[in-house]
């Protein structure tokens, strides 16, 4: 995975994907993502639930209480979430025998209104933190 900061130096980070049905159930799969290799590594088990299959509507379970909704559309699954000031969005592309992963983070900037603005909507801008992205290729196990 390459880690790319806007401020900062760029990393690169191995990174596996591990989707695999749980038991029987179509409506289940684990969702293993592993940073790092050796014994910093860090595991992250969620599981992706098919919510509703035919609006294409997904959770995934973070296992914490967490619960980030991702849909399925062409073929791609898209997600986007808030923590604390942080705005997330990330998509996974199937393109043939790959998965193509992007995370970016914004961090949210001060939304007060400029003092001639006639705006009366509610609006907030988010200053683009980090991108990161992998192209995941099946394991050859």
């Amino acid at each position: 995975m390459s880690n790319r900061p806007v401020q900062g130096q760029s990393q690169t980070v191995p990174m596996t994907l591990r989707i695999q049905p749980i038991s029987n159930n179509p409506r289940r799969y684990s969702w293993q993502i592993t940073y790092g290799a050796g014994p910093k590594r860090l595991v992250r088990n969620y599981e992706l639930v098919a919510k509703d299959q035919g609006a294409n509507h997904f959770v995934i379970d973070e296992k914490d209480g967490t619960l980030i909704d991702a849909w399925w559309v062409g073929d791609r699954l898209y997600s986007q979430f808030r923590v604390q000031n942080r705005l997330l969005n990330a998509q996974y592309e199937r393109q043939s025998n790959r998965l193509h992963y992007e995370l970016v983070t914004y961090q949210s900037v001060s939304s007060a209104p400029a003092k001639d603005c006639q705006q009366e909507v509610s609006f907030e801008s988010y200053q683009l933190q980090v991108v990161q992205s992998a192209e995941l290729f099946p394991a050859k196990e």
